[in-house]
């Protein structure tokens, strides 16, 4: 489920600028910018030190064309996974504290497809009884809003 109110998106907005300045964010330069699947399938399996930017507003809300929040960072993944049909998903997670005093975990999943298409998800849930309370998707590509360095 989708929310758009305002407040929704405003808390998505600081909770994801949070975990992308936690997850490393930097001002160095990329090694390599990598604009395609394919290399970004052998950067995984050649095991490379890959991070992704992160632009969500060159994204578009999943299923529409409203452009995504103004957040913008970099994040590094512990594993990838290749699934059968070539996708490849990752995912972190985190505990915090929202501007309402709220402490939650968050989960950041990705699923990178083959034609170039990136889908982003984050999942508010409750550290106590692990319900999601609250989720966004947003749609984007590969050089269009998430782009693969190593």
């Amino acid at each position: 489920m989708l929310h758009r109110n305002g407040s929704f998106i405003f808390a998505t907005c600081v909770v994801l600028t949070g975990v992308i300045r936690h997850a490393s964010m930097s001002t160095a330069v990329a090694e390599d910018v990598n604009p395609n699947y394919a290399s970004f399938a052998k950067a995984v399996l050649d095991v490379r030190n890959v991070r992704l930017t992160l632009d969500l507003a060159r994204c578009t809300a999943h299923g529409g064309e409203a452009r995504g929040p103004q957040v913008r960072g970099s994040i590094r993944f512990d594993a990838y996974m290749i699934q059968g049909d070539q996708t490849i998903a990752f995912a972190t997670t985190h505990f915090t504290v929202r501007t309402d005093n709220t402490a939650v975990d968050e989960f950041l999943s990705f699923r990178v497809h083959p034609n170039g298409k990136v889908d982003v998800r984050t999942a508010f849930l409750s550290p106590i009884t692990f319900s999601v309370t609250q989720e966004s998707e947003f749609d984007c590509d590969i050089g269009q809003g998430a782009t693969f360095h190593w």
